[in-house]
């Protein structure tokens, strides 16, 4: 990983404290998300992988949010896109059971990670965003080896 030591006293511009905030709430989500998902499964692979996934989530909203500190209240600099997820991510939890739930939050992950990636492309700090960028592979490496152990169980139906 990149020294970020001098970062935590960089000042960042208002639309990239926005799209900080923006990220920090699809992490929660996606956090929440799959701690829950991974209360709710049977099988042990999908409790380990859903919960290294909320770990993922969990690490890089905690590490956006040592750049900005606490997020104390609304901002008002916050665009759809964090509450888009927030959305899927209840309607899979809450409409869906079985096979269908796991996959429907898989889906959202899926969204959610596509959608901070192009939020990290729209950062005008490229110091900031290469550093997050680095948070960013572990959670994309994590996806996909979700994705891999469930297909190699034959726990998703193709």
């Amino acid at each position: 990983m990149i020294n970020d030591r001098g970062l935590a006293t960089r000042s960042l511009s208002n639309k990239d404290t926005g799209l900080i905030y923006d990220m920090i709430s699809m992490c929660f989500d996606g956090f929440f998300a799959n701690v829950n998902l991974s209360e709710q499964v049977d099988n042990t692979l999908d409790k380990h992988g859903f919960k290294k996934l909320s770990n993922l989530f969990r690490r890089l909203a905690d590490r956006l949010l040592s750049f900005v500190g606490n997020v104390l209240e609304d901002s008002k600099l916050m665009t759809q896109d964090a509450g888009r997820i927030t959305s899927e991510y209840l309607a899979a939890l809450s409409a869906n059971t079985g096979q269908d739930l796991v996959n429907r939050v898989m889906l959202v992950n899926e969204q959610g990670l596509k959608r901070i990636e192009a939020l990290l492309r729209q950062l005008g700090d490229k110091v900031f965003a290469n550093i997050i960028a680095d948070y960013l592979v572990f959670l994309r490496r994590g996806l996909d080896n979700v994705k891999q152990w469930r297909s190699n169980a034959k726990v998703i139906q193709r």
